[in-house]
């Protein structure tokens, strides 16, 4: 477990800096004793190994010591955000205890602790910080609860053991080389799980967290020599926007992204101005990484993972042949079993040991994989099968809007037809007409329509949500705008 890399860094090297919030720095001798106290604190409520608990709080330092403190425990938990009411009704009413801090809504709770800044304190004045507390270490216990993006409808619950967290914690120490000297700057939410399980694989390997609310991204990566952190694509692309024409490019930054593809030209645009290296994952949260790509040039093939299989099949689940598109399955050391209370959609999802994760793709020689896209986000246009997000791509790659999404819409006649949404246009409306047009020379489309949208729906972790996407042109459409 985590604790312990913590107790051995904090025996071998007790001043060296674990976790920076907001400028303190705080050393792997406090943290151990912190999270000792805060897992005492937290079995002081009642809560077993065993359990479930939801965690919301703002605070990120006190954040983190509460899940540091379930993973020792072996209680599953779960991570929520202040403005999700609408969505965490189900992940409250299914944990045991829901820990909130003021001020957060707790719809649907069955049983709520008040994270007061008077009880956050009292944990912090047990004199050996709880590291007398005898626990249990197996690899069936439950660690956390992860909920999925909801990209293709509502979000699903799957529980991570900490067999599979410490299997995923040595992947990403793997694969990005975490030592001492790594520096991690947290800039996802913590309910996404890379977030945690990125962090926790650099405090085992005795890096440091940085935890910075105060500044902007790239201040940060600045002010604390940031070696890795996690950019979704759209987020980098906005970071790269913002540079100013002075900026010092670091000289050792690894960026990690997902959620979608990064094309050459934003790769080339971040390896110039900002990133020593960046790794373009391919994953899911079920399953962890799948395959990886850190260099332009791939065509959008991506390395597969050490002691990952993955195979493209057809609707009968038999193989296809190499190179041909087939909907992709996995299996990964580290994956899930299936859904919390879906036995249907576990079934659908989880078949002979494999994963499957809706997406259609191509398996390469040598262990390659290129994703084409999402198998149910499919278009059939006229009977033609278009992969939407290839479309997007080729949009993206021509500057025309800032952000786009492609779906498919029944006209008066039932037929579908393209859709073309755009945020953030950069040019005029015959230059858009134009760049769409060339964008689709080789389709055949029949008719197609272009919608500006003040943003394109995309979940947390930036996939684009086409059935929300599909929604919102349907509601433009009823208001005639």
């Amino acid at each position: 477990m985590t604790s312990d890399y913590v107790a051995y860094h904090a025996a071998e090297r007790p001043e060296a800096v674990a976790i920076i919030h907001d400028g303190r720095a705080i050393s792997f001798a406090e943290l151990g004793r912190a999270i000792g106290g805060f897992a005492e604190g937290v079995r002081a409520l009642g809560v077993r190994p065993g359990a479930a608990v939801a965690v919301g709080v703002n605070h990120l330092y006190v954040h983190w010591l509460l899940l540091l403190a379930c993973e020792r425990l072996g209680i599953a938990a779960a991570s929520f955000a202040e403005d999700e009411e609408e969505t965490c009704a189900p992940l409250l009413a299914s944990v045991d205890l829901v820990l909130a801090a003021p001020g957060f809504a707790i719809p649907g709770a069955k049983r709520h602790h008040e994270l007061t800044q008077a009880w956050v304190d009292s944990l912090g004045a047990r004199p050996d910080g709880g590291e007398a507390m005898q626990v249990s270490s197996l690899p069936d216990d439950p660690v956390r609860m992860v909920r999925t993006s909801g990209t293709a409808g509502e979000r699903k619950r799957f529980l991570v053991t900490r067999g599979m967290h410490d299997c995923v914690s040595t992947q990403w120490q793997w694969a990005f080389a975490l030592g001492w000297q790594c520096r991690y700057l947290q800039t996802l939410p913590m309910a996404v799980r890379a977030t945690f399980d990125f962090g926790s694989a650099c405090l085992r390997a005795g890096g440091t967290v940085v935890l910075e609310s105060r500044l902007r991204l790239m201040d940060a990566v600045a002010a604390y020599g940031i070696t890795h952190a996690i950019l979704l694509p759209i987020h980098l692309k906005g970071e790269l926007d913002l540079l100013p024409p002075d900026f010092a490019k670091p000289r050792n930054l690894t960026i990690v992204s997902f959620g979608a593809p990064v094309s050459d030209a934003l790769r080339e645009r971040a390896t110039l101005r900002l990133a020593a290296s960046l790794c373009d994952l391919y994953g899911t949260v079920e399953a962890a990484a799948v395959s990886a790509i850190w260099c332009s040039g791939a065509d959008g093939f991506g390395a597969i993972s050490p002691g990952v299989q993955v195979e493209a099949v057809d609707e009968s689940h038999a193989p296809v042949a190499p190179g041909e598109m087939g909907r992709i399955r996995v299996k990964t050391e580290c994956m899930s079993q299936g859904y919390i209370d879906d036995l249907e959609t576990t079934r659908r999802m989880f078949r002979d040991g494999w994963f499957y994760p809706g997406d259609v793709g191509v398996i390469g020689p040598g262990r390659k994989l290129k994703i084409l896209g999402r198998a149910d986000d499919l278009l059939n246009i006229g009977g033609q099968k278009i992969v939407p997000a290839m479309l997007e791509t080729s949009l993206l790659k021509r500057d025309v809007a800032g952000d786009v999404g492609v779906c498919s819409m029944p006209n008066a006649d039932g037929v579908d037809e393209l859709w073309i949404a755009l945020a953030n246009v950069v040019c005029g409306d015959q230059a858009v007409i134009d760049h769409v047009t060339e964008a689709l020379r080789s389709i055949l489309v029949g008719r197609f329509h272009i919608m500006e949208l003040e943003r394109i729906p995309r979940s947390a972790t930036g996939k684009l949500q086409r059935r929300r996407l599909r929604e919102e042109v349907a509601r433009r459409l009823c208001r005639g705008s």
